[in-house]
């Protein structure tokens, strides 16, 4: 199944078409508690993780850890960014505001780009300064058109640009660092669970199995993900995660019947235009790098 499942292009798709599709599961915990899914989502994620990483013949043995103490600690960092991604995810999807999460991964790519230009000292290219630039008025505008910033959207934006960047500094394979990661965050989501509702119980009108299954919605397309992820190009890669915010948006505005005003429109095409202008470089990049003759995937 590994074997087949290492088919990369379409694997890395399925996984994003999956994340995509999020929000109509999220859509029957509306009103649950946010520290419960989350505690929930962690707990059962950890043993769904440690089964799936031991089909995996590569994978850094728990004994030698320690022996990359920077990779523990960076994991450690990357666990914390998981849960701010995973808690204001959560909320956006069981409060109704779809649009957020789309947004916010839509801007994404934009705050990889600053950030590998700031921490890792990469050019930025003529295109890809305008489209920070493009992203940038877009949120500008609707900050002082209706003073509102959509906090939500860039808080997932900003932590899962960062939890990439972090990515960079940790040498483990993939399994075995999203596994630590989910250990790192269990004490955190425990204290945040004790603190915020030491007296709330599970709403009742929410099925317990509902809580549970947040482990595998969350685990089986960040595995297909990483399972491809070495047997897929990076441009297919790039291309295939806006099929998640796209799917969200439409999800958000045709399913959930969101509105979607002049403001956010505005700041959504400035995105989109900054998205686009990044899409064609990459794409021209790529086809150059590629001889004539032959077309091969990896």
């Amino acid at each position: 199944m590994i074997k087949y499942l290492q088919s990369g292009p379409l694997v890395v798709v399925m996984a994003f078409i999956l994340w995509g599709l999020t929000p109509l599961f999220y859509k029957y915990l509306s009103g649950g508690v946010l520290t419960h899914i989350l505690i929930y989502r962690v707990i059962f994620s950890i043993p769904l993780l440690l089964g799936i990483r031991l089909l995996f013949n590569r994978r850094t043995l728990f004994r030698d850890l320690l022996k990359d103490k920077r990779s523990f600690v960076f994991c450690m960092i990357a666990g914390l960014l998981m849960i701010i991604s995973w808690s204001s995810f959560i909320y956006a999807l069981t409060n109704h505001q779809v649009l957020d999460p789309s947004l916010g991964y839509f801007i994404n790519p934009l705050f990889v780009i600053l950030l590998g230009y700031i921490f890792l000292k990469e050019k930025l290219s003529l295109f890809q300064m305008i489209a920070v630039f493009s992203g940038t008025s877009g949120l500008l505008f609707q900050l002082f058109s209706v003073r509102n910033l959509p906090i939500l959207a860039l808080i997932m934006g900003l932590s899962f640009a960062l939890y990439g960047l972090i990515r960079k500094f940790i040498h483990y394979d993939a399994i075995t660092s999203v596994t630590l990661e989910t250990f790192w965050s269990l004490p955190v989501s425990l204290i945040l669970f004790i603190y915020t509702d030491p007296d709330v119980t599970t709403p009742s009108e929410i099925p317990c199995i509902l809580y549970i299954m947040t482990a595998p919605v969350t685990v089986i397309p960040l595995v297909l993900f990483a399972v491809a992820l070495n047997h897929t190009s990076l441009i297919v890669t790039g291309l295939a995660q806006y099929i998640e915010p796209s799917m969200q948006f439409l999800i958000a505005v045709f399913i959930f019947g969101e509105v979607i005003h002049y403001d956010e429109l505005f700041c959504f095409s400035a995105v989109w235009l900054g998205l686009l202008l990044c899409i064609i470089e990459s794409c021209y990049r790529h086809y150059r790098q590629i001889p004539v003759c032959k077309h091969h995937t990896r």
